[in-house]
Order: structure tokens, then C-alpha cells, then sequence
């Protein structure tokens, strides 16, 4: 409890548990006060409920505001299990004029780095007004809205702090990006995955490969491997093998893909920050029409192989076919139709000419498949290992993978 003032002003918080109607409560307790909201945020990320609000007396106010609001604010807790309190508000209403700026980063995660940028803004006078970050396992992915008004009070110049900041993110790994701001308006952003850039990894693949104790002459295929960072050139030694294979089979073995949960949860994170993401690649279309379907991804693209007989062929069709030139005109073509700016394009896996993606070396689509259901077809005679394999190689694996590989 705290002691009464003459303060008109105050400010109320509270968070827990999310369910519904917490806010009808809460606001219909002001109202009642005769109390008007003049700001409030709220929010609920991952189930824990936060809201908090600033409120001003109307002329029907009552007398002894505070005593009624912890009461009634106790009796809520009570039901609710949500921690509230309320205190005089000091902070003075938010300014009038406001100096945004937006920084976002997808990089290697690495500890200390959110607590590193923080430090640096507060020591600027720098407010950080909202945040959005995910991170799991190598990745991290954040958005941060700052006000850097405060340099005004400062003899620190925006592009000192500007210049600084994103020298903190080189010594942090990162290539931060510094946009200015207008909160009014929602920018659309367009991140492209070019899975050509080696960044599918297949989780497990080395090992369903030794278990299946294939003889010296299966192995031959291997010797066919090239490192290759577009992944084209296997892709198109190794078609050959997909032909005849039965296109029930290749679906099943598909529809099983499961993805890591840190590659799921990142692109959510993305999408929260306003990205639409297109992936684009030279992987068959069979599979990134499943990626985009199981990511929720707003387009794919990939190549699109020949079908007789409900059996792949060993043929591309060409005027489906992915290569630099036709994925410079769909990214283009995407742009116009989204009416989003090349400044707003960001291509993740082509580092040298991605400013926010950069130093993603790291970064991948993490898959598994159901082995023991590809080992029964295999025994089964439904394919052979070359044509899984095959399949493999045009979804698109790691160069490492293939190093690994052609090893066995």
C-alpha cells in the first residue's frame, strides 16, 4: 500500500497468467473510480498476461482513489492470481515529439549480446521503447524500436551514436541495421530464403546412410559429389537417379519432414516483425511447397520436375526452372506485386550483399525425415537407395554433409 498524494496522476501494472477477461476487470474498476485511461500497453507473449496503464481523474472521480484501487485491485489478485499495483506517476506524460529509430539483427546468438546493446543505449540516454527477440540454440532474431531524443540532452551527435552502435555489433558479430522511424507506419519487409546459399541441413542423414551398410559398389555414387555452394551441380548430376521413382512414395517420405522447432519458431518470430518471407531454390518444388505450407511461408518457389505416369522423370521443366536469372526476376516481381522498396529486401544466405543478414554462416533449415519408414521402402523395393539419395541431393544438403559423405 502506499500513502495518498495530491498527485492526479498514477500509474497501474499488473501480469500473470493470461485468460480471458482480465482487461474488462482492471478498466472496469478505473471507470468506476470516475478515473479517464489516458495510455495504456498491454500484451500477452507465451501465455504470461502484462498490461499497464496511466489514468487521470475526471470530474466525477472519488475521494481516497488509492485506498479503493488497492482494494478492489486485491480482490481481482485474489481471483486471478495477477500481481497489480499502482503508485503516483512521476514520469511525466509521454513527449510530444519523439525521435524513432528501428535496429534489427538475425545473426549467430552469442551470450550477452541484448544486455551489451541495452548497456550502450542507456549509457546515451536512449530509451528502448519496444523489443522483439527470439533466440534458440545458434540463432537469434531482434527488433528493437528506440527513442533517441534523449541525445538531445547530450553533446553526443545521432550519427556518433549511430556509428557506434553498429561498431558494438561488429564486436558482437553482427551487422546491425539502423532504419529512422515513423511508428504510424507498418513498412512490409520482404526476406527472401535462398536455400541454394548451403543452408539446408538434413539432421541425421550420415548416420541413416551408415546403418543401412550399403556395399562397396552403392557407395560408388558417392564419388559423384562435388562441393558446390549453389548446390546446382549435384542437383543436376544426381536427377538422373529420380527417374521411375514412384511420386506416392516420394510425397509420403516428404509429408513425414519434420523441422526443428528452433527453424519454426524463428520464422514466426520474423513474421511478428513484419517480414513476408519467400523462399526461393533450386530444391525441388515438391519440396518447398511443403516447406511453405508447413512454415506458413507466403511464397515458394523451386523446381519443378516432369512427372509420366505418377513417376518422376530425370527432366527439370525449363520454364520452371530456378536459376540467378529467373530468382533476380521473381524477387523483383515480388517486390512490385508487395509494393515493398529494395531498401526493404533482405536475402538471407547471400551475405555479401545482405546488410542485416550478414554473418550468417551459421544459420540453417534444420530437417528430419522418418528414416525407418525410407528404410521399409528401400527393403520393400518401392526405391532404391540411389533414387533416395538422389532426392536427397535435389532437396539440397550442406557442403560439410557432403564432405562427410563422400568419406564412407
Amino acid at each position: 500500500m502506499i500513502a495518498e498524494t495530491e498527485e492526479q496522476y498514477f500509474i497501474i501494472s499488473a501480469m500473470g497468467q493470461d485468460r480471458s477477461g482480465l482487461i474488462a476487470m482492471i478498466t472496469k474498476v478505473i471507470a468506476n473510480a470516475g478515473y479517464n485511461i489516458i495510455d495504456i500497453e498491454q500484451s500477452a507473449p507465451h501465455g504470461v498476461f502484462y498490461i499497464i496503464l496511466i489514468i487521470e481523474p475526471t470530474k466525477n472521480a472519488i475521494d481516497n482513489p488509492l485506498e479503493y484501487f488497492n482494494k478492489r485491485f486485491e480482490e481481482i489478485a485474489a481471483g486471478t492470481q495477477l500481481a497489480m499495483t499502482i503508485n503516483e506517476f512521476k514520469g511525466g506524460l509521454r513527449k510530444e515529439l519523439k525521435s524513432w529509430r528501428r535496429i534489427v539483427f538475425v545473426g549467430p546468438d552469442k551470450a550477452g549480446m541484448i544486455a551489451n546493446i541495452s548497456d550502450f543505449a542507456g549509457k546515451h540516454n536512449v530509451n528502448i521503447h519496444r523489443m522483439n527477440m527470439i533466440s534458440r540454440g545458434e540463432i537469434i532474431a531482434c527488433e528493437i524500436l528506440l527513442d533517441i531524443s534523449g541525445l538531445d540532452d547530450t553533446e553526443y551527435s545521432t550519427d556518433n551514436f549511430n556509428e557506434n552502435l553498429k561498431q558494438l555489433g561488429e564486436k558482437l558479430g553482427l551487422q546491425i541495421i539502423i532504419v529512422k522511424e515513423d511508428i504510424f507506419e507498418k513498412k512490409r519487409k520482404l526476406l527472401i530464403l535462398d536455400l541454394d546459399e548451403n543452408l539446408i541441413e538434413i539432421q541425421g542423414l550420415k548416420q541413416f546412410i551408415v546403418e543401412l551398410g550399403l556395399s562397396k559398389s552403392e557407395k560408388a555414387i558417392f564419388s559423384e559429389l562435388t562441393i558446390d555452394d549453389q548446390g546446382s551441380e549435384n542437383k543436376m548430376t544426381f536427377l538422373k537417379y529420380l527417374k521411375g521413382l514412384e511420386l506416392d512414395s516420394v510425397m509420403h517420405i516428404l509429408s513425414n519432414i519434420r523441422i526443428s522447432p528452433g527453424t519454426e519458431e524463428m520464422v514466426r518470430a520474423l513474421k511478428l516483425m513484419n517480414y513476408k518471407i519467400a523462399l526461393i531454390s533450386n530444391s525441388l518444388s515438391l519440396f518447398t511447397d511443403i516447406i511453405k505450407e508447413r512454415l506458413n511461408l507466403d511464397y515458394a518457389f523451386g523446381n519443378r520436375i516432369e512427372i509420366e505416369n505418377n513417376k518422376l522423370s530425370e527432366r527439370i521443366n525449363k520454364s520452371l526452372n530456378i536459376d540467378v536469372e529467373k530468382k533476380e526476376r521473381l524477387i523483383g516481381w515480388l517486390a512490385t506485386m508487395e509494393k515493398i522498396p529494395d531498401a526493404e529486401i533482405h536475402q538471407f544466405g547471400l551475405d555479401e550483399k545482405d546488410p542485416i543478414l550478414s554473418h550468417t554462416a551459421d544459420l540453417k533449415l534444420s530437417i528430419t525425415f522418418d528414416y525407418d519408414k525410407i528404410k521399409s521402402l528401400i527393403n520393400d523395393k518401392a526405391c532404391t537407395f540411389k533414387q533416395i539419395f538422389a532426392l536427397f541431393i535435389n532437396i539440397g544438403i550442406l557442403n560439410s554433409q557432403i564432405k562427410a559423405i563422400r568419406k564412407l
